[in-house]
């Protein structure tokens, strides 16, 4: 008799199925519904691949960013340069030097619609995004040596990206 389900018993164990339901229906809608705020903003969209447009020649850059123009020539003894070109791809949102004839000093602007977040800013640029930057404060973001670049920096206004400067080999 002592194990007899009594009618007390029998809605204790209704409860307890509808409160393990309840449960495993919310963490079902927890990690295959809900979508967190950090998963939407860690793929933004692509601006610039840079592995494909880093380290290249002219032509190079070219066949991926399109037809580009002559901005002007860039000096610097510092890099080695006396009279490097200047070029302008993507209706000037983004300026390459190139630098012992590969594009060295990549600069993209007109950034405001991103946020200053060090995952978006890696996405712009297809870089993986789970690398802490190497400096970081409310106005700047900056990997050294990230991978195979000697920097990576992000400039922001008002918590958006202003603007990048990569520096592929040059200091």
């Amino acid at each position: 008799m002592e194990n007899e389900i009594t009618p007390t018993k029998r809605k204790w164990y209704k409860w307890r199925f509808i409160g393990l339901a309840i449960v495993a229906l919310a963490i079902f809608i927890k990690f295959f519904v809900m979508k967190d705020e950090e998963d939407e903003t860690l793929a933004p969209i692509v601006l610039v691949d840079l592995s494909k447009v880093a380290f290249r020649s002219e032509k190079e850059v070219e066949a991926v960013l399109g037809k580009g123009t002559l901005d002007s020539y860039w000096r610097d003894a510092k890099a080695g340069c006396d009279k490097c070109p200047k070029m302008i791809y993507r209706e000037g949102k983004v300026e390459i030097i190139y630098i012992n004839e590969i594009a060295d000093r990549i600069t993209i602007t007109n950034l405001s619609d991103f946020s200053f977040k060090p995952n978006v800013v890696l996405g712009m640029l297809n870089l993986k995004r789970d690398i802490a930057p190497t400096f970081e404060n409310d106005d700047v973001m900056r990997w050294d040596n990230y991978e195979k670049y000697t920097e990576i920096a992000a400039f922001a206004k008002k918590d958006n990206v202003d603007y990048l400067l990569i520096k592929s080999k040059s200091k």
